[in-house]
């Protein structure tokens, strides 16, 4: 394994820690919020826009006030959002009931508001906004840890007291005292910081610290660099930077003056261009290399508010805040475009600035208004060029990284499908809470889209009879997701099946393979048949009228489409699939049952005289090389078939050997990968023409 595989796996691994993920998915949850409250803030801080002017009727600061209670109704409230939204994060990650999420929330909110210092002189509103998010963060995913623990002890939760009590209201109640142990807890620990350090809040604590830091520094230079680089860390940990070191830049470098480099407006218009992070540079390439991925459309849709400065959505978003790999240019990049303009400055390449802009002002405005010269806009330029160089590969590894954490968190997904499949049972993915379930969730969402958009297709697997010759295709279903790439098939069918689009799935299919038919026989002119997948459940619409019209409509006969249906999806609604199954049969179609075994709904099926041909279990062909049983089953298979004038498939052919064995056996139509992969249907006729009759 390369360096880079390593470099890669170690950041999955990061990135797929239990707490990393339930913040993210909880800032993710807060997309809506930012974006309002986002672009309310840019426009309530137009640069040079003076909303008390007696313009429009003097409706001006009548807008400006909606403006406003906008951002304080969205951003004002930011920190209780996230406590909202990471504490349902973390229930919803570990799977648990709706009713034991509302307790999660609870307990969360309970241990947030205890350090709040409401009802004392100590309380400040800006606590509950952007400025305490990182307290918000660390103190809801403390109270939800240990709420989850303590929930594990039966001596708090009184089992035995609230047995025979309703659901909810036993529910309530048992987590009365690890509720009160996790609010007191974190209680304690405020009450602890104040007498040691004479702080009310962890984020005052940190301002404290990092204001400390300046107080011996007369560098200019220096003490510019370090209020670059502490602002950002800051941001990529939670905290809003600014707030934290607004001391600092009122007492230090808040005005423009004559001699002195770096000031707040220095610091505006050259450091954060496009928000913290310089972060106009992750617009840009967002923009020209990933536009069509989902980092690309969240840069679309942020667009207007990193324009004015603002980048809440792409730090909560993306999210960049506690982001391994997006954080080293987040603080990286600022930290060298400090170092180049703070030195084009002192070298004279650009002029010293000679008046203090609004933190709004638009980039290229505020270079131009900043300096008075168009160098000022060359300058920034020049940042945002070296910023993109930096951040790009950065970028370029994140994407990568979240296309692996994709694929890994399918696996996962297919795998509970594959052992419900083993266990015979439905398994219940769309309602799950967990990451499993959004995935579950998000891809139904882009299949109903990619249905209306014609973005799934048939593949043909050939079929070959005992004498080497291709008697038609089985037409296989194929979907290829532009994040999570070729799905399960099976995957398909489940999540069509439990959202409700089964009929609409199988109505491109339906048509697709006749399509396919009528394409084939204008080229090939001997006998070949083409057999697609249904359900039990396909057979609960209308799907002879589909199926009828599809014929009429390509000018093809029944005796073409054949039809399979799997062994276990035939033993639902039994009288209504009979009858579905005579009127098939009578319309001239060859009916299949999939996945053939010696069970006892097998031969009841086999029996009703419905179906003319079966197709072996594939886990019957696959071990019976080795399997003297399977051997038996199959060969009773085929004997039974024989007497009842049914043919017999067999799926997974890979070896010479194995055909040589299934021979032996009576078995003699064929399908599988020693004859041909699944190909496109162009391929499929020169196959055909190749191999047929």
């Amino acid at each position: 394994m390369n360096l880079k595989s390593n470099i890669q796996n170690l950041s999955y691994h990061i990135e797929n820690n239990f707490f990393l993920t339930v913040i993210q998915r909880g800032l993710t949850m807060m997309i809506p919020l930012v974006l309002i409250g986002g672009i309310s803030c840019a426009l309530t801080n137009l640069p040079y826009i003076d909303y008390s002017a007696p313009f429009f009727g003097g409706m001006l600061p009548y807008i400006h006030s909606i403006f406003s209670g906008i951002y304080q109704g969205t951003f004002g409230l930011f920190s209780f959002g996230l406590v909202i939204m990471i504490s349902i994060s973390y229930a919803m990650e570990k799977n648990t009931t709706v009713d034991n999420i509302a307790m999660y929330l609870a307990v969360s909110l309970g241990a947030y508001g205890s350090q709040l210092n409401i009802g004392t002189s100590y309380f400040n509103i800006e606590d509950i906004g952007i400025k305490g998010s990182f307290s918000a963060m660390l103190i809801t995913l403390l109270a939800c840890f240990c709420f989850e623990h303590l929930q594990k002890y039966s001596f708090l939760t009184m089992r035995k007291s609230i047995m025979g009590i309703e659901g909810i209201c036993a529910n309530a109640i048992r987590t009365i005292f690890p509720m009160v142990c996790v609010i007191g807890i974190v209680t304690l620990i405020s009450q602890t910081l104040f007498f040691l350090f004479d702080v009310h809040s962890i984020h005052e604590l940190f301002s404290n610290v990092s204001c400390s830091l300046f107080e011996n520094i007369d560098n200019n230079f220096l003490s510019g660099l370090l209020y670059t680089f502490l602002l950002h860390l800051l941001w990529f940990f939670g905290f809003h930077g600014s707030h934290l070191l607004e001391p600092v830049a009122q007492s230090t470098f808040a005005e423009v003056t004559s001699g002195v480099i770096f000031s707040k407006s220095f610091f505006d218009t050259y450091i954060v261009m496009g928000g913290c992070g310089t972060t106009i540079c992750v617009l840009i390439i967002l923009l020209l290399f990933y536009r069509k991925e989902r980092m690309g459309k969240i840069a679309q849709i942020g667009f207007f508010t990193v324009i004015f400065n603002l980048n809440e959505m792409f730090n909560f978003g993306i999210p960049i805040v506690l982001n391994p790999i997006l954080g080293i240019p987040f603080i990286l990049t600022p930290m060298v475009c400090y170092c180049i303009c703070y030195g084009a400055t002192t070298f004279g390449f650009v002029p010293e600035l000679v008046q203090q802009i609004p933190w709004s002002t638009p980039i290229f405005f505020s270079g131009y208004m900043a300096t008075g010269s168009i160098r000022g806009i060359l300058l920034q330029m020049v940042c945002i060029f070296i910023g993109i160089l930096i951040y790009y590969p950065f970028l370029h590894f994140h994407h990568e990284i979240q296309e692996l954490n994709a694929r890994e968190k399918l696996k996962l997904l297919i795998k509970e499908l594959q052992k419900s499949e083993q266990d015979n049972s439905t398994p219940a993915l769309l309602t799950r809470t967990d990451s499993l379930g959004l995935i579950a969730r998000m891809l139904l969402e882009d299949l109903k889209i990619a249905i209306k958009q014609k973005k799934l297709y048939l593949l043909y697997q050939p079929q070959i009879d005992n004498d080497g010759h291709c008697i038609g295709a089985e037409a296989l279903l194929r979907w290829n997701h532009p994040l999570y790439g070729f799905i399960y098939p099976p995957l398909i069918l489940f999540l069509a099946k439990e959202g409700g689009i089964l009929s609409e799935l199988e109505s491109d299919i339906i048509e697709d393979a006749a399509f396919a038919i009528q394409k084939t026989q204008s080229e090939y002119e001997n006998d070949f048949k083409i057999s697609i997948n249904l359900t039990a459940k396909s057979l609960l619409w209308d799907i002879e009228t589909c199926i009828q019209d599809n014929l009429k409509k390509y000018n093809i006969s029944a005796q073409k489409l054949w039809i399979e249906i799997t062994e276990q999806d035939v033993i639902t609604n039994a009288e209504h699939v009979i009858l579905k199954l005579k009127n098939l049969k009578s319309a001239g179609h060859t009916l299949l049952i999939d996945d053939f075994g010696m069970g006892h709904t097998s031969l009841i099926y086999l029996q009703s005289n419905y179906f003319g041909v079966v197709k072996l279990d594939g886990s019957l062909v696959k071990n019976l090389l080795k399997n003297e049983t399977n051997q038996k089953i199959v060969a009773s298979i085929v004997d039974l078939g024989a007497e009842l004038n049914v043919k017999v498939i067999a799926e997974y052919v890979e070896t010479e050997e194995l055909v040589n064995k299934l021979k032996e056996l009576g078995c003699h139509w064929y399908q599988g990968y020693l004859y041909s992969k699944p190909i496109p249907l162009e391929e499929f006729i020169v196959y055909l023409k190749t191999h047929g009759y």
